[in-house]
């Protein structure tokens, strides 16, 4: 029998009085976002925990002047808020739950007399749920530039303000990636004047970008970094590579961001070769009941391909509280199947490779 048994949605449904979720999603962007809307849409009562103070992951934060020009039925593109902004309305309106500000710590195995439940351990508390989805990106924290780190300044950003005036302010860019060029074009879009740093001779991001930015009247300067930093009031001090001394009252770091092993490897799951989280056909991890989607797992790092892992996981979640015994006969099937194609493999490299007409 099925254990479809959840709390019927309305429009107000008393959340705090909820024992227990059908699912708890970690991560509020274009993933999580898209799985909540999903499981929401399937009447699954869901809750969305956000490290940030804010939905849109990475598009948002990392990006949200920036327009978008490949997500589907956006023919002029969308800005990362914007698009931040469409998909939490959209799952509010499905009356799926948010809690903000609310770092993931633990996922611990509760098992009852009719289920096994899992229990998502926030920093701020706790909360039991049938299926987590993981949707917290692979990228979690921005690389800090070492030189800067003990620079007390607001003049040191590791994202692209979003509301200062930034017309003819000299701007120093630290990177040489997509995201740096990025923040570049920006800047120079804003009336800003760019000095791009890099530390390597070449650049890793796009050629079409760095084009744009030498277009706009951006200066990039290769093999060249900052090897000492003040703070002078509201103006920053630096020297870069050579003895040259610059006093810029903003500079924006984009050298990456720290990817989130440790957590993983904490929550006991079974990771790739690049710290991302290892999952089955069925977006499940290693540790069943715990789904993993976009960038947390996934090679290609698009939204629309984010959309489609949370779609995806949401479906597969709903199935197994519905149907909990639907997706291991299907697994079992899988199984048997790779073991007969290994075993056909092995008859048919013992025989060379070629059909027995013998008989």
């Amino acid at each position: 029998m099925p254990d479809y048994n959840v709390i019927k949605l309305t429009a107000a449904p008393d959340v705090e009085q909820l024992a227990c979720w059908d699912v708890v999603i970690v991560g509020a962007g274009p993933a999580g976002l898209a799985a909540g809307l999903t499981t929401a849409h399937r009447g699954l009562t869901t809750l969305v925990v956000e490290a940030k103070n804010e939905p849109g992951g990475q598009p948002h934060f990392l990006y949200p002047d920036k327009v978008i020009a490949d997500i589907p039925g956006f023919p002029e593109g969308v800005s990362g808020e914007e698009l931040a902004r469409r998909q939490y309305q959209q799952a509010v309106d499905a009356l799926v739950q948010f809690r903000f500000e609310e770092e993931l710590v633990a996922i611990d195995d509760v098992q009852t007399k009719e289920r096994e439940l899992k229990r998502v351990v926030t920093n701020r508390g706790s909360y039991l749920c049938r299926r987590v989805i993981l949707a917290c990106g692979l990228l979690h924290f921005p690389r800090r530039l070492p030189v800067l780190e003990d620079v007390d300044s607001p003049c040191v950003q590791y994202r692209l303000p979003r509301d200062r005036d930034l017309k003819g302010m000299h701007v120093l860019i630290v990177g040489g990636g997509d995201s740096a060029l990025d923040a570049a074009l920006m800047v120079l879009g804003r009336g800003g004047q760019v000095e791009l740093l890099v530390r390597k001779p070449q650049l890793a991001g796009r050629q079409e970008a760095l084009d744009r930015v030498r277009a706009a009247g951006g200066t990039v300067r290769t093999s060249t970094e900052i090897t000492a930093a003040q703070a002078e009031g509201d103006q920053l001090r630096v020297t870069l590579t050579g003895g040259r001394e610059c006093v810029v009252p903003l500079v924006i770091v984009q050298i990456g961001y720290l990817a989130g092993r440790e957590t993983f490897e904490r929550l006991g799951l079974r990771l790739q070769e690049d710290g991302g989280v290892a999952v089955d056909q069925y977006y499940e991890t290693s540790r069943p009941g715990i789904f993993a989607v976009g960038d947390v797992h996934g090679d290609i790092k698009l939204v629309p391909v984010a959309w489609a892992d949370g779609i995806q996981a949401a479906i597969y979640a709903f199935k197994e509280i519905t149907s909990p015994y639907w997706l291991n006969e299907k697994r079992l099937h899988d199984q048997r199947l790779a073991l007969l194609q290994e075993k056909l493999a092995l008859i048919d490299k013992h025989a060379g490779g070629k059909p027995d007409h013998t008989a």
